[in-house]
């Protein structure tokens, strides 16, 4: 029998485990269901929030993890929180302006509902809260094993930029790839592109951001709430595609919770760099006591960017539209949800003209740098369907069982400066996702089983891959659990243990006008994972953390089989089928502590990456267009990735606040003294404000150190170091009882600094944005 499997085809063996994964759904959910009418009832957590003089406080959201459940205050400070099952959960409470309050509750399996009261106080220091992103059940960020980010409120608007990279390029431990204002995506800990996995509501964004420096994540970070990020090898939940970390965008398009009348957002902002606004609005409708509709809607326009010492980039401008519509049904046992999203864009990408200068009608000067294939602009559209159910079963070993489907389609077009579209790519998504959580005696967690499926298809004589289809199939298991003889004390000792399979395939279909990539291909990778996590505390407040994970990446197809000339880095690229898949082995130690005068966060990491993936550079460069190009292919290499990183924050005297922050990679190839390209400069920083909890001023610098550990061929050239001034002050007001309204102005890089980052791809050539001047204005309601 093994052996006839095993003698199947390919395509009958991916059948036949999707048929496993939905069967295995299935049989969950009748299981559930006839054991329901056996176990506890489902109950309902009632709440009131108020600030520390007694005032209620509205527009609070209330989280409760592992749940799939949030809810917000009305005006009267209450929420509640209906059809838990039983068991403990972690409230996590978020309001702009105020410290994230935490509160542990128990759902007894009687189904009585439980009630608290929960007081918030004015923030001035940042403060952790639940991350979502780090474990399928949540849980307090002292019990996290692994370095996590989290930007929301007021943090969020400080920060907020034209792209998901460039809004946490701040963070210790993270930078971003820039290659123009729109096309900057997220670097973590020196690991970028197909290293990174960036997802929107937990799911992936279906965009094609990882292939090349020139795509941009289809995500607009003016939608969030907040953004979670894990750094370090994540692979456990996620999968391939997650060595450096995970980046998790959270809009809550799909209502979990139904609010006793309508609420959502009104944005804007308006910078000077990238000359131009942006809006967006957010709604949120009850209709009755368990339906909900959600709409959103955003526009972004922009014109080129200006370098320090007021040059242009040109044909760096571009443009989004992007809406929501979204809509949920939450009931005592069942909960159900859609959301359809699109979002159309355009932008340019810098090019090379050489050493040429031109002046603009101001008598500026035009910074006109890029590659010398002249201005090409890209012109895309992303569409995405999703659909979420999550069952509370009543059963106490098997509490709820979450079922998510998406389909996505994305495309874009290359057009050159005659009009002509040179490669059209088109992108076609397909996930699926169930995921049951658990709890057997003291210990609490999740399985699940997963399905990745993608139909990439590059189309034009200028593609330089050949179409291809990706599958990934994957089950895996998560379990943390107290290791002390008390388990219901507060931040007990917790020791955090999973196991994750995959198995990833990629085909190639090159067609007959693709006659340069040769016959159909085929390869398999099979991959175990596995990951375990200890957290101590050792005060009040403190914990220690440390942390062993197992991963994999399976190549790209641009990486196996490409054969063509890549505008986005300008090489002529020539895969290699023979690349077997990274297997990363990570190593983290760090120290986390949160009170309501001090916030820090310190890590040290070691990542061994064995048959880390690069591009070699060929001797002999290849003629395009009459231009002779650089020439590589790619070979697996072992590397090495170490570094520290670290940020503290401090309540002063008054209400003066003052921080550092500081972050140092190297990375290098095992056994020898080659090093891997791009990999970000360390840095130090300090931070200085007045902040009574409304009205904040204050800046912070931050120095660049020089980076010049490169390869030194014409691609990864060394950087000079550099110095950035920011500058920001914030009001924050209440009106009407209910209406919370952020106004916040900015000066980024005040002293004009002309720089260019370590981690972009056309440094070389292109600078970073000078002096910008932004202000950014929201009203939740």
């Amino acid at each position: 029998m093994v052996r006839s499997f095993f003698r199947i085809t390919e395509a009958r063996r991916v059948a036949l485990l999707r048929v496993a994964v939905l069967a295995l759904g299935l049989v969950l959910g009748a299981l559930s269901l006839a054991a329901a009418p056996l176990a506890a009832q489902s109950a309902s957590v009632l709440g009131v929030v108020k600030d520390s003089a007694g005032a209620p406080l509205a527009n609070v959201q209330v989280v409760a993890s592992g749940s799939n459940r949030s809810a917000l205050t009305d005006e009267r400070g209450e929420f509640a929180l209906r059809g838990l099952p039983s068991g403990t959960y972690h409230l996590d409470l978020v309001r702009i302006g105020y410290a994230s309050a935490h509160q542990v509750v128990t759902v007894a399996s009687s189904g009585s509902d439980v009630r608290v009261s929960i007081v918030m106080h004015v923030a001035t220091v940042r403060l952790s809260s639940v991350n979502v992103t780090a474990t399928p059940t949540g849980s307090d960020p002292l019990d996290v094993t692994q370095a996590t980010v989290q930007l929301g409120g007021k943090e969020l608007q400080r920060a907020l930029s034209t792209s998901i990279g460039q809004t946490l390029s701040k963070e210790p431990g993270m930078a971003a790839r820039f290659n123009g204002p729109m096309a900057s995506t997220p670097v973590i800990r020196g690991l970028t592109g197909e290293r990174v996995l960036v997802l929107q509501d937990g799911e992936r964004t279906g965009d094609l951001s990882s292939a090349a420096a020139d795509h941009m994540n289809a995500v607009d970070p003016s939608s969030a709430e907040r953004i979670e990020v894990i750094r370090g090898p994540a692979s456990l939940l996620y999968g391939n595609n997650a060595l450096g970390g995970v980046v998790n965008v959270i809009s809550n398009d799909i209502p979990t919770s139904i609010p006793t009348k309508a609420s959502g957002y009104l944005l804007g902002q308006g910078e000077s760099a990238t000359p131009g606004g942006v809006g967006g609005v957010g709604l949120t409708l009850p209709l009755g006591s368990q339906f909900a509709l959600t709409a959103r809607g955003g526009l972004r326009d922009f014109t080129d960017t200006r370098v320090g010492g007021g040059a242009k980039q040109l044909n760096t401008s571009g443009s989004t539209q992007n809406f929501t519509v979204g809509g949920g049904y939450v009931g005592t046992k069942l909960s159900l949800g859609g959301v359809y999203r699109q979002m159309n864009f355009e932008y340019g990408l810098p090019y090379d003209a050489g050493d040429d200068h031109d002046h603009d009608h101001d008598g500026e000067e035009d910074h006109e740098e890029g590659h010398g294939h002249g201005r090409v602009r890209i012109d895309g559209l992303r569409r995405v369907g999703s659909l979420q159910g999550t069952l509370n079963t009543g059963v106490t070993a098997l509490p709820t069982i979450k079922v998510d489907q998406t389909v996505q389609s994305y495309r874009h077009s290359e057009i050159e400066e005659s009009g002509e579209v040179g490669t059209r790519f088109n992108l076609s998504t397909q996930t699926t996702n169930i995921t049951a959580r658990t709890r057997f005696g003291r210990a609490a967690g999740a399985l699940g089983v997963q399905g990745i499926f993608r139909q990439y298809a590059p189309v034009g004589e200028e593609a330089f891959t050949p179409a291809a289809d990706n599958r990934n199939l994957a089950a895996f298991v998560f379990q943390e659990f107290p290791i002390t003889r008390n388990p219901d004390a507060d931040h007990a000792p917790r020791l955090q243990l999973g196991a994750r399979y995959d198995r990833f395939t990629i085909e190639t279909n090159p067609g007959a006008e693709a006659e340069r990539f040769g016959a159909p291909r085929t390869r398999n990778f099979d991959n175990m994972a596995g990951s375990i996590g200890l957290s101590v505390p050792v005060a009040e407040g403190v914990s220690l953390s440390a942390n062993a994970s197992r991963g994999f990446r399976a190549p790209a197809v641009e990486e196996l089989y490409a054969d063509g000339f890549h505008a986005a880095v300008g090489t002529y690229d020539v895969g290699n089928p023979d690349l077997k898949a990274e297997q990363s082995t990570g190593l983290e130690a760090g120290l986390r502590a949160q009170s309501s005068r001090v916030f820090a966060q310190f890590n040290g990491y070691y990542n061994r990456i064995d048959g880390y993936i690069t591009p070699v550079a060929l001797a002999t460069p290849v003629v395009v267009d009459g231009e002779a190009v650089p020439s590589v292919t790619f070979a697996g290499r072992d590397a090495v990735l170490a570094g520290v990183e670290g940020q503290v924050e401090s309540k002063l005297v008054h209400h003066f606040v003052g921080g550092l922050m500081g972050d140092y990679t190297r990375a290098s190839i095992r056994g020898s003294d080659d090093v891997l390209p791009y990999i970000p400069a360390g840095r130090l920083g300090a931070s200085l404000r007045y902040d009574n909890g409304r009205v904040s001023l204050g800046g912070d610098v931050r120095r660049v150190f020089a980076q010049d550990r490169v390869t030194g061929d014409e691609l990864d050239v060394a950087t000079d170091a550099y110095t950035l001034l920011d500058l920001n002050a914030s009001w924050l007001f209440t009106l009407a009882g209910r209406q919370v309204h952020s106004v916040t102005l900015r000066l980024d890089n005040a002293l004009d600094e002309q720089y260019r980052d370590a981690t972009s791809r056309i440094k070389r050539f292109a600078y970073n944005p000078g002096r910008n001047i932004a202000l950014v204005y929201k009203v939740l309601y």
